[in-house]
């Protein structure tokens, strides 16, 4: 068996995983439900078997050694430790679940501003001209303070990928 990604055929919170995978050269396959969003209850009877959780399990990654991992941050975490995206020094690890949390939060807010998901021409106008400038000057203002060309140092991590 290959390791398999279970998620929906979208980029979502798969995608920085998807991309965590591809730089640690981990091999993988995506496996799509068959259906479309929202899941069936079949495609979710299916994820819950796999992964154990009473949820969904997706994003979830299902390793060939027979591993199985849920929850898309901690997904995210286990495979920048598998494919060492992960710094070791704890300096580097906290400012890293720092930056993991400042992308969540920007993706949260970003989520919100979806036309698709009911957002008003306001909410989007304030995502653009508040919100992004807001969360990408924070952004801009940690990596011009890394030592390196990464946000941490000179070594990609996972803080650069989220």
């Amino acid at each position: 068996m290959t390791n398999k990604f279970h998620y929906y055929a979208a980029t979502g919170r798969g995608n920085a995983i998807r991309l965590a995978l591809s730089a640690a050269n981990i091999p993988f396959e995506d496996e799509y439900p068959d259906c479309d969003f929202p899941p069936t209850a079949e495609a979710k009877d299916l994820w819950r078997s796999i992964g154990k959780n009473t949820t969904t399990n997706v994003p979830m990654l299902q390793m060939a050694d027979g591993r199985v991992f849920t929850q898309s941050s901690a997904v995210l975490r286990a495979v920048a430790r598998i494919g060492g995206l992960m710094p070791t020094d704890e300096g580097e690890l906290y400012l890293t679940d720092k930056l993991l949390a400042d992308a969540e939060d920007l993706r949260g807010e970003g989520y919100k501003s979806f036309v698709a998901f009911g957002a008003t021409e306001e909410t989007v106008e304030a995502f653009i001209n508040k919100v992004l400038p807001l969360h990408f000057g924070n952004l801009e203002r940690q990596l011009k303070e890394s030592t390196g060309d990464y946000f941490i140092g000179d070594s990609l991590t996972i803080a650069d990928i989220a």
